[in-house]
């Protein structure tokens, strides 16, 4: 587990180099899969396409969703979530790092929600008059993080 920690660190580092940032830049250093929720059909091996309403999930391993986001119109994008374990999760790093100002968490059954903005990102919803662009679900060791939400939610 602690090459994992490492390897989101250096995410996390990456983040500040870059001038165009995407929650892709982590998901491809985790172990993991990561969920592209879309208008546009996209169909190639080793992802699943599932139709959602008038959108597609796109769900791939995090090691390749970095050549499916690019080969997606931008546009049609309307959220990316990560879902990854890691015990050694800190989540005091990441909102350190990605600047996240907490709007508001709540518990549910065995869940941990965290919703937040953060300068990190330019999508966001409004929830109560607030911005939102982060969420963050924790159950023990699992890890799921969407931009601006996970698929769902509120």
């Amino acid at each position: 587990m602690p090459k994992v920690s490492a390897l989101l660190f250096i995410s996390f580092i990456i983040l500040f180099c870059s001038p165009a940032y995407t929650l892709i830049d982590i998901a491809k250093n985790l172990n993991g899969t990561c969920y592209i929720y879309t208008y546009q059909y996209y169909e190639t091996k080793n992802v699943e396409t599932v139709q959602n309403g008038n959108g597609y999930i796109l769900s791939m391993d995090t090691e390749n969703a970095k050549k499916v986001y690019r080969n997606l119109d931008k546009g049609s994008i309307q959220g990316i979530s990560i879902q990854f374990t890691d015990a050694d999760f800190e989540l005091s790093k990441l909102i350190k790092k990605l600047k996240i100002s907490i709007i508001f968490n709540e518990k549910l059954e065995n869940f941990t929600f965290i919703y937040g903005f953060s300068p990190a990102f330019d999508d966001f919803v409004t929830y109560n008059g607030e911005k939102i662009n982060i969420q963050i679900a924790i159950k023990n060791s699992d890890i799921h993080i969407g931009v601006p939400l996970i698929l769902g939610s509120i």
